[in-house]
């Protein structure tokens, strides 16, 4: 299983992931000409791609999957709320995702987990894959996804737990924002319960899983005027000291293949 970005950030979000042959895509927040330009760094075509899987109608997680299901007969997943917020409802490519139930396709099964944000029917990723191992036994391999929440619960714990790789939103520093030149009303709502977290949030949640099973952890879903990159991971390495096992996504060129043993 091995999973790379094509963008992180509040201009685009794009994520691919692959096992055994299956890939799907998770957010399109950017034009097809980029999405098809980031497949090909990563020597694939759209038509190598399975499914699609939609968190939110933000823009900078929706803005090319109109485009996308017009021109390719390719599934598109996401909430009942995602979909009427979008306009996105009465495309034939779009399916629902049913009372947050996991979806499969090919070898990776998909689970929606709700979360607090402020859209129609937000929810995040954590995706599994079933690998064979050279014994002949197999196990599971799972990739949390985890960006674009403004607070984290109990459900929310529990359902990333168990990871063995993470991308996870350090969207701002406290203070840079404080201080920062948003108006007055968009710092409450990215400060809010469902804006997005802080690197001193995404500390604090990263503190309740198992740190030793994570073999990579992302840093994703930075803000470019509200926080930096040694911010996010000094606040990060604080609770998770292993360098070699922690990167950061940038927002043109997201991060290249990571793979999950």
């Amino acid at each position: 299983m091995r999973f790379a970005s094509l963008g992180s950030g509040s201009r685009g979000n794009a994520l691919i992931v692959e096992s055994e042959g299956t890939r799907i895509l998770v957010d399109c927040g950017i034009t097809l000409r980029n999405l098809t330009a980031g497949l090909e760094r990563l020597d694939l075509a759209l038509s190598d791609l399975h499914a699609a899987f939609i968190t939110h109608e933000h823009g900078d997680h929706i803005k090319g999957v109109k485009a996308l299901a017009r021109k390719h007969s390719l599934p598109v997943y996401m909430t009942h709320g995602t979909a009427v917020k979008s306009g996105c409802d009465e495309l034939p490519q779009v399916a629902l995702l049913d009372n947050f139930s996991a979806v499969s396709v090919g070898g990776l099964s998909v689970q929606p987990v709700a979360v607090p944000h402020d859209a129609r029917e937000p929810c995040q990723f954590v995706i599994t894959a079933t690998v064979k191992e050279s014994d002949d036994s197999s196990r599971e391999k799972r990739l949390g996804v985890l960006t674009d929440l403004g607070s984290y619960t109990p459900h929310v714990i529990d359902a990333y737990n168990d990871c063995d790789a993470m991308v996870l939103e350090c969207n701002h520093d406290v203070g840079m924002l404080e201080a920062g030149s948003y108006p007055y009303g968009l710092k409450q709502r990215v400060l809010g319960d469902w804006g997005h977290l802080s690197n001193h949030q995404a500390r604090n949640l990263l503190s309740n899983f198992d740190h030793e099973k994570i073999q990579w952890l992302v840093v994703a879903h930075i803000s470019q005027q509200n926080n930096t990159e040694a911010l996010a991971l000094d606040a990060m390495q604080d609770v998770f000291p292993y360098h070699e096992r922690i990167l950061v996504a940038d927002q043109d060129s997201g991060f290249d293949w990571l793979q999950i043993h």
